[in-house]
């Protein structure tokens, strides 16, 4: 570990409440930026989801709350982004306490030191999120999606298709309203999934839907053809996402407007000499597509 992770343990743990209020802070900061910038085009998505920590669209107090020592020796916290490391284990354990998912990794009896490579994208229509994490088992993802159904704001929990043969790749979709955070501990080694009613909202206060744009192919249902797309546009960083007849369908790019969808229709036809698997579509936060 770098040496300057471990200057964090001399700060003074944050009073609880304080804590509370960055998160809520958090929420309301993120609400506003996804509804004003929305990815527009394929070059901004990759960049946006390369991104870790702090960045474009993820608010200036996550790079603040980064590293404070809330629940261990260290804690980053993103949105979209990833970490983790190799990390050797037999077991995983997963449990969940109402809006929260906790994952720990267990070698030899014991929690390990640090958690599993993983990946976090965030989408808006619907609006869920992709998780990716490396080294789980079949029978670990399954133990993993039990519990994952059982949280607060969780309306849907699906695998999807991983290229790779040493990761396992699900989405979780959430209820409206809800937004995420992923925090990752180490020492104890600890990879956190919380969900909470976005505070851009109030009781009182009838939340406006936002329409988004994005590029979607026709549903599939064979595996081999979804793995052909994957490779295919892979380039472009694909979404998967299960449809209302629980085929799946590959989207592109999140765009506020008809108008830009179709310019990035237009790109991608020029940059795959057609691309006729695409076209434009919208769809709202709580609105699953049709097969």
């Amino acid at each position: 570990m770098n040496a300057e992770k471990f200057a964090y343990k001399d700060i003074e743990v944050p009073d609880e409440r304080l804590v509370q209020a960055i998160y809520i802070g958090m929420g309301k900061a993120a609400r506003l930026k996804k509804r004003k910038y929305l990815r527009r085009t394929f070059t901004a998505a990759a960049a946006a989801f390369a991104l870790l920590l702090c960045g474009a669209n993820i608010p200036s107090v996550y790079a603040y709350a980064s590293e404070i020592p809330v629940l261990g020796e260290f804690v980053r916290a993103l949105r979209i982004g990833g970490g983790g490391e190799k990390t050797l284990h037999q077991d995983i354990e997963a449990e969940v306490s109402g809006n929260e998912l906790v994952i720990r990794f267990i070698n030899e009896g014991r929690a390990t030191d640090t958690v599993v490579p993983y990946e976090a994208r965030s989408y808006l229509a619907p609006s869920r999120i992709a998780l990716t994490l490396q080294s789980l088992t079949q029978e670990e993802y399954e133990k993993l999606q039990d519990q994952i159904r059982n949280m607060e704001g969780v309306a849907d929990v699906y695998q999807t298709l991983s290229l790779a043969k040493d990761e396992i790749s699900f989405v979780i979709v959430l209820e409206r309203l809800y937004d995420y955070e992923v925090l990752e501990q180490i020492f104890p080694g600890m990879l956190s999934i919380r969900l909470y009613q976005d505070a851009y909202y109030t009781a009182e206060e009838k939340a406006p839907e936002q329409e988004v744009y994005y590029l979607r192919t026709e549903g599939v249902e064979r595996i081999e053809n979804l793995e052909g797309l994957l490779k295919k546009y892979g380039q472009e960083e694909p979404s998967q996402l299960k449809t209302q007849e629980g085929a799946y369908i590959l989207t592109i790019g999140e765009f506020s407007s008809r108008h830009e969808a179709e310019k990035g229709l237009e790109e991608l036809q020029k940059n795959y000499g057609g691309a006729q698997e695409f076209r434009v579509t919208s769809g709202l936060a709580k609105e699953i597509p049709e097969g």
